[in-house]
Formats: C-alpha cells, sequence, structure tokens
C-alpha cells in the first residue's frame, strides 16, 4: 500500500469487525497456505517456539472466511504435527522433505469451535482432515529422485561386468571340461573340532 492510496476515505476508516467468525460446526474448505511461522512461547528457553501455520479457506452462507490452524513443528510421532499431516494426505515418507506445493489447494474438511478470551470470541478449527468428496485439485506427491553416487555407479557397473564374466564362462560352449563337483564325505570318528 503507497501513501497515495490512504487519501481515500474508505481507506481511513477503521473497519468495525477486522476477524471473521463462523458458528461451531463441520465446514469443508481448502488449505491456501502453509507455513513455518516463529511465536512467542512461555515454555521454551528462548521465549519462542515455530509452528506449522494453516491458512483456511472456507465458505461460509456466501462469505469466503479465512481461519487459521497452528500446530507445533516438531516430528515426533507424539507430535501433532505429523498426526495432521497424514490426516490431510501430506505427510512425507522418512527422508523426504516437507512440500508446501503439496499442502496448498489441498480440500479439507474441519470442525470449528468458538472460544471467548479476553472479551473476544475465537473461531478455532479443533480437527483438520483431506476432504475426499471435493473434486479440487488433488494432492499427489513428486517421486523422489533417486540419486546414485558416482563411486556407487562404478560398483554396480564392475559388478555387472564380472557377474556378465561369470555366466559366460559357465555357460561357454567352447569350454569341453567341466568342473568337478568335490564332495567330501566324513563320518563322525573322522571329524576334528580343531581342524575346522
Amino acid at each position: 500500500m503507497r501513501l497515495e492510496d490512504l487519501n481515500e476515505k474508505e481507506l481511513l476508516r477503521r473497519p468495525e469487525d477486522n476477524k471473521h467468525n463462523v458458528d461451531d460446526g463441520a465446514y469443508s474448505g481448502r488449505i491456501v497456505q502453509a507455513e513455518l511461522v516463529e511465536r512467542d512461547s512461555q515454555y521454551t528457553e528462548d521465549g519462542k517456539r515455530v509452528v506449522l501455520n494453516f491458512k483456511v479457506e472456507l465458505d461460509s452462507d456466501g462469505d469466503h472466511v479465512t481461519l487459521y490452524h497452528p500446530v507445533n513443528y516438531t516430528w515426533s510421532k507424539r507430535g501433532k504435527m505429523i498426526h495432521l499431516l497424514d490426516k490431510i494426505g501430506c505427510l512425507p515418507q522418512p527422508g523426504e522433505s516437507l512440500d508446501f506445493d503439496n499442502i496448498t489447494n489441498t480440500p479439507v474438511q474441519i470442525i470449528v469451535e468458538n472460544v471467548e478470551k479476553d472479551g473476544e470470541v475465537y473461531s478455532n478449527i479443533v480437527s483438520m482432515k483431506k476432504d475426499a468428496n471435493t473434486t479440487t485439485k488433488a494432492v499427489t506427491r513428486k517421486p523422489k529422485k533417486k540419486t546414485v553416487s558416482p563411486l556407487r555407479k562404478k560398483s554396480i557397473k564392475k559388478e555387472a561386468v564380472t557377474s556378465q564374466q561369470a555366466t559366460s564362462h559357465l555357460f561357454d560352449e567352447n569350454d569341453d571340461e567341466l568342473e568337478e563337483d568335490i564332495s567330501i564325505d566324513l563320518e563322525d570318528d573322522d571329524i576334528d573340532l580343531d581342524d575346522i
């Protein structure tokens, strides 16, 4: 926004209500943004915590309402983040990175509960899962590109050559001699454990 834009009277007027609330209940919507955000915390030494913040847009009585759903950033199996990513179908495989592009535009079903704090009413998302009934853009995981180190490529090539040589030696038509299969019959009395 530029200063000259503020000269319009409507822009100078303070909005009556900056917040959007919806009634308690279930809604369909879509995730329009996911990002990592730093928040204040009384439970950490440095007073900060990182959250994965979901911006969810839903349609309530013809109005587009935007709600936010933050969860602590942690890959702990007991943490809410890993369970939520699984519910919306965006949990990366072990070793893969979190892909915000896959999360964006994911259709979701949410449950909203309103709470009052300091005289203000807030609509909070208490549950969210992928909406399987919506026909919007499907979330697809990009296949992980497998990379092979140059040393491993050399090793694989050497193994292939050795295998090919061994195979051709076994089935070489010009080789009239067959190696004998050597087997040794031992009786129980002939076995000496010190020789093993």
